[in-house]
This record gives C-alpha cells, sequence and structure tokens, in this order.
C-alpha cells in the first residue's frame, strides 16, 4: 500500500474556515459518489492544521507556506493513481471542484509503523515532521540514520508522555507529468524529503515535544544529524479518517454508489454534468 499527499492551504481571497467547511463537507460528498474514487482509494484521510501554533511548542519550524491542510490517499500502487486521475469519473466530478490554493506539495510515500500502543485506534491529535534531506546526502544514509538511529530514541523518549503510534514515511518516485491537466499540475515535488507522523493522547502532550527542553533539544539534535532543519517543517493537527477499507479493527462500509443496485449508483449513472453537451430536442 502507498500514500498519495496532498498539503495545502486556503485560496489568498478565502478564509481557512471556508476551506475547511467545503473540504470537510463538499470535497467528501463528491468522493463519496464518484465510483473511481471509492475503487482505487483504499483510505482516505484528512487532517486539519493550525499554523498558528507558535514556535515555542515546536521542535522543527512552522511552514513557511503556512499549509492548513495535509491528506493521505492510501492506494495498491502508483499506476493505480495514474489511471484514477485520467478516468472520466474523476475529471468530470471530482476535478471541476477547486476549492484549496494552487499552491501545494504533494507526495508519494510508504509508511512504516514503528511504535504502536496497545488498542490504538485512528484520529485525534498529531504532529507531522516532513523532513528535508541534508544537500549532498544519499537518501539512503538519510534514511538508515531516520529508521536506525532517531526513531527508537524518539519513541523511548515519547512512549511515556502521550505518545500513541508513530509512523515513518518513505519517499517513492513520483513522475511529474502524471498531473498534467490536473489540479495538482502546480503542486511542487520533492523527493527529497520524508515524513514523520506522530499521534498523541493530546494537544498539550504534542506540544510539550517542542516546549519540554528536556524532550526538544534532544530531538531536535537527533534531526540535526541526518536532516535539515531550516528547511524541515512540523504541522500540529487533527487527524480524520474519511473512510478505511484496508485496516482491521477500523474498516468503513462501502459506500452505496459502489453497489451496482444501490439508488444511488442509479442516480450517478443517470447524471450528466451541465456543461456536457446534449442532444438537441426535435
Amino acid at each position: 500500500m502507498i500514500k498519495f499527499t496532498i498539503i495545502s492551504r486556503h485560496k489568498p481571497d478565502g478564509t481557512r474556515a471556508k476551506f475547511f467547511y467545503e473540504w470537510a463537507f463538499i470535497h467528501v460528498a463528491l468522493m463519496m459518489v464518484t465510483p473511481c474514487v471509492t475503487r482505487d482509494f483504499k483510505r482516505y484521510v484528512q487532517h486539519y492544521g493550525n499554523p498558528d501554533i507558535p514556535d515555542e511548542y515546536r521542535v522543527l519550524p512552522k511552514p513557511t507556506m503556512n499549509w492548513e491542510s495535509f491528506a493521505d490517499h492510501w492506494l495498491d500502487s502508483f499506476e493505480v493513481l495514474a489511471r484514477n486521475l485520467v478516468s472520466a469519473d474523476y475529471r468530470e466530478y471530482m476535478q471541476p471542484h477547486s476549492f484549496g490554493d494552487s499552491a501545494m506539495e504533494v507526495a508519494l510515500s510508504q509508511g512504516e509503523v514503528a511504535y504502536e500502543r496497545e488498542g490504538f485506534r485512528s484520529g485525534g491529535v498529531k504532529l507531522i515532521h516532513r523532513l528535508q534531506n541534508k544537500p549532498g546526502q544519499p537518501m539512503d544514509e538519510f534514511g538508515k540514520r531516520w529508521r536506525d538511529e532517531h526513531a527508537p530514541m524518539v519513541i523511548e523518549t515519547l512512549k511515556d508522555r502521550g505518545l500513541r503510534k508513530y509512523v515513518l514515511n518513505f519517499p517513492l518516485k513520483l513522475e511529474p507529468s502524471v498531473f498534467k491537466g490536473t489540479l495538482f499540475e502546480s503542486g511542487g515535488i520533492d523527493m527529497e524529503q520524508g515524513i514523520e507522523e506522530l499521534w498523541f493522547d493530546s494537544l498539550e502532550d504534542a506540544t510539550r515535544v517542542g516546549s519540554d527542553s528536556d524532550v526538544g533539544n534532544v530531538i531536535r539534535a537527533s534531526f540535526a544529524k541526518f536532516a535539515d532543519i531550516e528547511t524541515s517543517y512540523s504541522m500540529f493537527v487533527h487527524e480524520r479518517v474519511v473512510f478505511d477499507f484496508c485496516t482491521p479493527g477500523e474498516m468503513t462500509p462501502l459506500p452505496a454508489v459502489a453497489n451496482p443496485n444501490s439508488l444511488e449508483a442509479s442516480l450517478f449513472n443517470r447524471f450528466r454534468p451541465f456543461h456536457e453537451p446534449r442532444p438537441e430536442s426535435k
């Protein structure tokens, strides 16, 4: 399973509240009635961010672009993602809904669970670190130090400080041409980065990572050994799992549109966008 990630923010002439509303309700509603989405996306997770949290609570700088959203789409392969983006369903129903800024970051990665507390359930407060590789350092060295040296230290330091789960996401090759003609065409792609996700019991536990000097100094020193701290960044977010068709114990029901005999599927098959050419009446 791979993850296709989109990191974005509200439009310059909009507001965060409107952006979150359209993302939470209109965008999700469109996904639930678009067959290729419910067929190809195995898990869809939204993260609502707050870039206004002060630097004193962070172990890494806040995003210079003030990113507010972090969306994860889980798929079987890159080929499935490419097929989805060019499908008629996606282009007709999903693509016209442009609710965020054209500025964004996109990434393709493979997740690896480093720690998970017994009884863990998805959702809630998270800390996300977008880690930039040091200039000139081979990516395999970046990954080795991250996995073998940094991760064990983070687990040992935070497991008794509210840490519920810890995941390392290693970058995969992403061909920019697949986004030509889509909303993601202008998205920044950097395959010299990794993403780590940390779930916490509370926002207080998450902010304490940076504000507690005993913890923050140790983690910053570890980051400095393999990552470029100045160009890396952190996001405080709240995770909302929209649907999950692949995680044991957390799987959600399939949407009705996936059943060809349902009313929803029937309505979808009879719907045509207003801009689509129609036969002249006789």
